[in-house]
Parts: C-alpha cells; structure tokens; sequence
C-alpha cells in the first residue's frame, strides 16, 4: 500500500488545528509542523502559547550568502551587458 503525504500551509493555528482534527476524525495520521519540519504541541496551540520558530545562525548565514551571490551574478550580468553594448571593445 502506497503512503501519501498532503501538505497545507497557513499562518493561522486555529486553521491548522480544524485541519488537522478533520483529518483525524477521517482516520489519518496528522500532525502540525513548523516552517522547519519540527512538530508542534497542538495543546500548545490550542492554549496559543505556541512560540514562533527562530531562524538558526546556519539559515542566516545561507541568507546572508544567497543575497550576496544574488548581488554578485547580478552586477556580473551588467557587466557583460556593457560590454555586448559598447562592442566588447
């Protein structure tokens, strides 16, 4: 038997909560994760006294990196652009 995995995405925990217990009440295994794959407490939740997850020092450093290469192939292209426009002199 094949499993399947369905994933819903919403920034309100009493839609997640309604979406989960639905699926439950159907028979499924369902669970709430964080934006990080981690689970969450549905009592927590359901108390809204769930904490927001905090971006870790590895994910502000790719952060960081993906803005910097954004910003490097960015002037790269105008570089050469320049170039192709001034007849690669």
């Amino acid at each position: 038997m094949s499993a399947w995995t369905i994933k819903t995405e919403t920034y309100d925990p009493d839609l997640a909560l309604e979406i989960v217990r639905d699926q439950q009440a159907k028979g499924y295994t369902a669970w709430i994760e964080d934006e990080h794959g981690k689970a969450v407490d549905e009592e927590a939740l359901r108390m809204h006294k769930a904490e927001p997850t905090k971006a870790t020092p590895a994910e502000k450093w790719k952060g960081l990196l993906v803005g910097l290469a954004s910003a490097a192939a960015a002037i790269g292209i105008l570089y050469v652009a320049g170039l192709w426009v001034d007849g690669w002199d």
